[in-house]
């Protein structure tokens, strides 16, 4: 974030009345509209100050803050000693699992929707001395359909399903300035999963109209976490059904939409390129404001519902 200081107002971060802005403090950016009702704002992201700088060049003066969110705080934790879970029995499952590290580094977990998989599966899982959170959370959530986003403080799970309605519209009321939309094929089509209970465990899950397109793509996963037969179908079907969201891409440039939230499907309608009313899955958001350029625009990254 840069902020204009042709008035000196930011020459002092940590003092006097900016006493609150230093490092280490948290920043919460809150974008809104001016309504007749007057201004508001919904909540937006926070992020955690790493650091400032002055810049002072060629007549501009301004105050450039740089800092991080929750992953940057999950990959700043890591763990001091082992832990482990399920070794002997099923105690912990991936949900408590994930909570378990969310909380070591600060951040809480709000459930939006879930799969079966994510209170259904209890690994024999094991953190060793130095893995960071954000590896472990990663390495979780690749056993179940669910995802995680961060907002502020709160993680949030959601198990995208390909039945999920849109929860808004853009194209009609509120245009696309510009949009590029792609469809490819799946980077894997057939998984084999192989894991360790009582003998040798494994599983196939095939996506067979892909199959049919282009013969198979095939992925192998081993791990000694499974020790049955359903785990193993469920850890293929999660593989499957990222490599389908990921086979459709592309993005859309629009006026700001202040309550959207990634993994949100929307329907997008662009007569040009053949579209009314697609459902498309929110991947990313990325919300630029630049006001020497009068510029208030946001960039939705999308993939397949």
């Amino acid at each position: 974030m840069e902020l204009m200081n042709d008035a000196a107002g930011y020459s002092a971060p940590g003092q006097g009345d900016l006493s609150v802005l230093d490092i280490g403090c948290q920043l919460d950016f809150s974008p809104g509209y001016i309504t007749p009702a007057g201004g508001e704002s919904s909540a937006g992201l926070s992020y955690s100050l790493e650091s400032y700088e002055h810049v002072s060049a060629a007549g501009k003066y301004s105050l450039v803050l740089r800092a991080v969110d929750g992953w940057a705080a999950l990959s700043g934790w890591r763990a001091r000693h082992q832990f482990r879970w399920n070794k002997t029995s099923d105690d912990v499952n991936v949900l408590g699992i994930v909570r378990f590290v969310l909380a070591r580094a600060g951040l809480g977990l709000a459930i939006r929707s879930q799969s079966a998989a994510v209170t259904g599966f209890y690994p024999d899982f094991t953190i060793g001395p130095g893995d960071s959170g954000r590896e472990v959370i990663q390495k979780l959530m690749s056993f179940v359909p669910d995802v995680i986003f961060i907002e502020g403080s709160v993680a949030y799970l959601v198990n995208p399903l390909p039945t999920d309605s849109a929860v808004y519209s853009y194209g009609d009321g509120h245009p696309v300035l510009e949009g590029t939309y792609r469809r490819g094929a799946m980077k894997t089509n057939r998984v084999q999963v192989e894991g360790l209970g009582a003998g040798l465990i494994m599983a196939e899950s095939f996506a067979w109209d892909e199959i049919e397109r282009l013969y198979d793509r095939l992925d192998q996963v081993a791990d000694r976490d499974i020790d049955s037969v359903s785990e193993a179908q469920q850890r293929g079907q999660a593989i499957l059904r990222q490599a389908a969201i990921e086979s459709e891409g592309g993005s859309i440039l629009v006026p700001v939409n202040c309550g959207q939230q990634l993994y949100d499907v929307v329907a997008v309608t662009d007569a040009r390129a053949g579209l009314d009313a697609v459902r498309k899955r929110v991947l990313g958001i990325v919300l630029g404001y630049y006001p020497r350029r009068g510029e208030y625009r946001q960039r939705l990254q999308l993939g397949a519902v």
